[in-house]
Formats: structure tokens, C-alpha cells, sequence
């Protein structure tokens, strides 16, 4: 179901449910290959990111070999090479997709219907969040959903401190809150579909909207940011939220 096609919007009603108490999720497993090589550019050792030394190691390798010190010469050597440029591609491919995979499954939309303000949906994000001049684009981070009574939609994500292969941690600048607030109007497309987080499907929303223009700053055109939901019912009651409002505007791009 892309939430573009047009069937008339019902008259809303808040989402009766029980309030919820700020509950984070726990950090999504590393798992599969994507989850570690986002880890691996993430966590540092030594102030730099984990994935730069892996770089590192093989072209030193293959200079040892090229050099003559060890057995095999520069066939070794052009192979530790080549298994460095496999490894640069392969993080460049999956940090383009956010070090994820989401795919779109049509489904019928619910009934649209309003989350309470105190409402709080677990969730994990994916995508780029901010907080005051940072911004970062992160998998998989645990956070929560909202509206509030104005009808702006935050998407709240929480970092802690990490440990990766027993030796890494996680950047200190990026321990706390991170954000994303976006109002109806500025929804572009909801795409409902399946998030692998770890080595399990969760039901998943695609949210494409507009950013708010920054002051003397570049703002990109669209923005999506992807929500992954361990409860079912979460995932059915923040589509239905944000289909409380109106149909998502064009793209005029």
C-alpha cells in the first residue's frame, strides 16, 4: 500500500490505549553482515572508527608481501589488495541503504485514528537525526514515536554507550537524544513494508517528508526515515496517526 493513492480520509478520533511510560527498546543486535559493518563504522578503537583499521591491516599485508619479506611475492599481495576493495565497496553499498533492508508489503491502511500526546510507540529508527547542529544517520536505533497536540510527529532516538568486538566504543558525541519532527504537511509518502533489524523481520513504516528549511543551511529536498515495530499493533496505530490528517502531498520533483 503506498499511502499516496487517494481514497477519502474518515473523521479522526483519538486512539484509545493505555499510556505508556518512555520505555526504550534494547540496541538491535549486529546481525546479519550489514548490522556489523555498520558497527564496524561506527564504534572506535584508538579514536578511529574500527572499519579505517581493517583498511589498514590488509594494505600493510600486502606491502609485507610486496616488499619481498614473505613467501609469494605480489600475487599475495594483490590479493589482500583486492580484499581490501571488496571490503571499501561493500560499505559504501550498504551505507548508502542505511546498512539496512526494507521492503515495501501492500496492505490495506487502517482506519485513520489520533494518538493521545502521552502516547509513546517503541521503535526502532533508521535514517538521519539531529540535535541542535549534529546530525547523524543512524540503524536500528532504539527510540519511540509521538505526536503531539499540535499534530507534529517526533521520531526520539537514544544512543548508549556501547562496546563492539569487546574493544570499540561508540563516539562519546553521540551518547543521548537524537531527533526528528516533522508536521503533516510536510509528508510526502508512507510506505508500509518489513525492516530487517537483526536477523528478524519487523513490520515497518517508510516515512518520506520534507525537513523544515534550516537558516544558511543546505537542506535536503526529502528525507525518509524508516520505523521498525517489535509490536504489531504499534506498527498499525502510528500509520493510522499519521493518516489521521490528510493524504501525504505530491512530490512535485
Amino acid at each position: 500500500m503506498n499511502s499516496q493513492n487517494g481514497a477519502p480520509i474518515a473523521p479522526v478520533k483519538p486512539f484509545a490505549t493505555t499510556q505508556r511510560a518512555t520505555t526504550f527498546l534494547p540496541d538491535a543486535p549486529l546481525a546479519p553482515w550489514q548490522g556489523w559493518l555498520y558497527g564496524l563504522t561506527r564504534a572506535q578503537w584508538v579514536g578511529m572508527p574500527l572499519i579505517r583499521w581493517l583498511y589498514l591491516l590488509p594494505i600493510a599485508l600486502a606491502a609485507l608481501w610486496l616488499a619481498g619479506w614473505l613467501p609469494g611475492g605480489w600475487l599475495v599481495s594483490l590479493c589482500w589488495l583486492t580484499a581490501t576493495a571488496v571490503l571499501w565497496a561493500m560499505v559504501r553499498v550498504s551505507a548508502r541503504r542505511h546498512f539496512t533492508t526494507f521492503r515495501a508489503t501492500p496492505t490495506p491502511p487502517p482506519s485513520p485514528h489520533i494518538l493521545l500526546p502521552a502516547e509513546k510507540r517503541p521503535v526502532y529508527i533508521t535514517g538521519a537525526l539531529s540535535v541542535e547542529a549534529k546530525s547523524r544517520i543512524f540503524t536500528a536505533l532504539p527510540g519511540f514515536y509521538r505526536s503531539f497536540a499540535t499534530r507534529e510527529h517526533a521520531i526520539i532516538g537514544r544512543v548508549q554507550p556501547r562496546r563492539i568486538a569487546a574493544l570499540a566504543t561508540w563516539p562519546e558525541d553521540e551518547i543521548g537524544l537524537w531527533y526528528a519532527f516533522f508536521m503533516p504537511s510536510q509528508i510526502v509518502d508512507i510506505t508500509p513494508g518489513q525492516q530487517l533489524i537483526g536477523r528478524q523481520w519487523l513490520p515497518a513504516l517508510a516515512t518520506t517528508f520534507r525537513p523544515a528549511p534550516i537558516a544558511r543551511r543546505r537542506t535536503p529536498g526529502l528525507a525518509t526515515l524508516y520505523l521498525a515495530f517489535p509490536d504489531p499493533n504499534d506498527h498499525t496505530a502510528v500509520l493510522a496517526d499519521l493518516l489521521a490528517d490528510s493524504p501525504p502531498a505530491p512530490p512535485n520533483e
